[in-house]
């Protein structure tokens, strides 16, 4: 130390040596003595200057660069506040389609319980059961934490985005627990209409008819149970369960739902009441021996004999298409009953009805007779289904079980 300090003297004397300042004023010559320590002070006070100058810069310079880097900073943090939100909407915008979509399946699911009593009581045996645990499912589908995560230097934009992650996570729980509990429901809806679907296909089969045609006839022509309905066809919901893949409980619900109707709307027409009273069957339905050429001929209905003038009447409502003579039937009447279903009744000996009249079922339109090819009083019967004969035998046999159905009075076979 005590070197350096004389190295400093020495440095001192030797570049801050006492110096004279002359100055010559009016002819007088003057001089000030500037010492060593004047001199220093001064070096010392231009250098403090001079510091200050610097370190001024310098933090003006970086202050500068720090308030564009937080600026930067803040920018970036609202880009992705931004973008967060936007995630935010759409999830918000899912949910809310969700939400309309199951409420448009609450509403159809509602309709199909109000419009079907043993559908409705199927419906309150599955809210007896027990629901699917509400964890479960959450579980199923994840909460909104699961679509967006997001750590914020902000604490208060923490918080804000934490409360609305928790919203939406509320809502997605209650959404899928609904959706769940009317996924449940439609199964258990779908296997009551599967089991009134067996009812009908067993008693159409005992009827000779096929279901599956039966469903083609109704599905190109508008049944006459709906009759009096129309107007332009408006879809029921934007893309309500139109993309829905056909495993899906609720596509399989309206496709079962939809045969069911058709079928049901279509059995309304079978015209399966016996036509008279008081009766014997004398030839039945199929290959026989004529009577007259005493040869094997193709019978195309059912004999049923009776008294003169026995009353018949009408095997279904419909409309009498023909009604007068027809060669070898005699006196004929022809009754359409719509979906395909046309009843035929021949060798009568009085007509009651006209071409054109509506008739419903069980109403007398004429009385037995032995007009035309006939060999004594009967009534000569046929069903026409699809263009084609059906024995009027099995339609009489499957009666009981029709009216189960054109009464809603059945639900499973």
């Amino acid at each position: 130390m005590r070197n350096l300090a004389r190295k400093l003297r020495e440095l001192s004397a030797r570049y801050f040596p006492e110096r004279q300042m002359y100055f010559r004023t009016n002819g007088v010559v003057r001089f000030i003595t500037v010492s060593e320590r004047t001199q220093l002070i001064f070096v010392g006070l231009l250098l403090t200057l001079l510091t200050w100058v610097i370190v001024t810069s310098v933090f003006f310079a970086f202050e500068q660069q720090i308030l564009s880097a937080k600026e930067a900073e803040v920018q970036q943090a609202n880009r992705e506040y931004e973008l967060v939100n936007q995630q935010f909407e759409a999830l918000k915008n899912d949910i809310e389609q969700t939400a309309r979509n199951l409420e448009q399946r609450q509403i159809y699911l509602q309709q199909l319980i109000d419009t079907d009593q043993s559908l409705s009581e199927q419906a309150d045996q599955a809210e007896k059961q027990e629901a699917a645990p509400a964890a479960e499912a959450s579980e199923a589908k994840g909460g909104g934490a699961d679509l967006i995560s997001h750590v914020f230097s902000s604490k208060n934009k923490q918080q804000e985005y934490n409360a609305r992650l928790k919203e939406l996570d509320y809502y997605r729980f209650e959404l899928n627990r609904i959706e769940n509990q009317q996924r449940e429901l439609a199964e258990v809806m779908i296997r009551g209409i599967s089991g009134k679907l067996a009812y009908i296909d067993n008693t159409l089969e005992k009827s000779g008819i096929k279901t599956d045609k039966l469903m083609q006839i109704a599905q190109d022509r508008p049944s006459s149970e709906l009759a009096g309905q129309g107007g332009p066809l408006v879809v029921f919901a934007d893309g309500f369960d139109e993309t829905l893949p056909p495993s899906e409980p609720f596509a399989r619900l309206q496709a079962h739902y939809n045969k069911l109707i058709d079928l049901e709307a279509a059995i309304q027409s079978m015209p399966v009441a016996i036509p008279a009273k008081k009766y014997y069957i004398s030839s039945g339905f199929g290959p026989r021996r004529d009577p007259f050429r005493k040869t094997m001929a193709q019978h195309h209905g059912l004999d049923m004999a009776g008294w003169w003038k026995t009353p018949i009447y009408a095997s279904g409502n419909g409309v009498v298409t023909k009604a007068g003579r027809n060669g070898a039937y005699g006196n004929f009447i022809e009754i359409d009953h719509g979906n395909g279903f046309k009843s035929r009744y021949g060798h009568l000996s009085k007509i009651l009805v006209k071409r054109g009249q509506q008739v419903s079922v069980e109403q007398q339109i004429a009385l037995m007779g032995s007009t035309g090819r006939s060999t004594s009083p009967h009534l000569h019967y046929e069903i026409w289904f699809n263009g084609k004969p059906i024995n009027p035998l099995k339609l009489f046999k499957a009666a009981e079980d029709v009216l189960k159905i054109k009464r809603q009075e059945y639900s499973r076979s």
